[in-house]
């Protein structure tokens, strides 16, 4: 329950800064990628579980441990394994440091708590509803 309250406490902060416009706005890029009708929108939901799995297990689970072995600090491995959201350059460099700013926050999560579960949930469940957010921009 713990995880679950963490994961959606994380998920707030994003769509507060999200709605802030914090850092700018991408381009609409990601608006192609989005589903088109129920079917794929139904198939999403397996797509943003997977993502929020795999993405925590590669980015906090594998290397920000390996970062951290690399420099010896945990503030480094935390900075160094968020630059990835370099991965979305397509959406814009606004939105590039807005990823940044979420895998750090992700990151220090992981940190503070020793378990990825919290940032698991926030990460699918963001993913999830993001296509919703997505939609209503439309």
């Amino acid at each position: 329950m713990k995880d679950i309250a963490l994961g959606a406490g994380l998920w707030a902060v994003w769509i507060g800064l999200m709605n802030a416009h914090v850092l700018g706005g991408g381009t609409n890029a990601a608006q192609g990628l989005l589903s088109q009708g129920t079917l794929e929108s139904l198939m999403w939901i397996p797509v943003a579980l997977s993502a929020g799995f795999c993405e925590e297990v590669a980015f906090r689970g594998y290397l920000q441990k390996q970062f951290q072995v690399i420099t010896g600090n945990a503030g480094w491995a935390v900075l160094f394994q968020a630059i990835f959201g370099i991965g979305h350059l397509y959406e814009g460099v606004g939105q590039v440091a807005r990823i940044t700013m979420f895998g750090v926050l992700f990151g220090l999560l992981a940190l503070w708590r020793k378990s990825l579960r919290p940032g698991m949930i926030a990460h699918a469940w963001s993913d999830i509803f993001g296509l919703i957010i997505f939609r209503g921009m439309r």
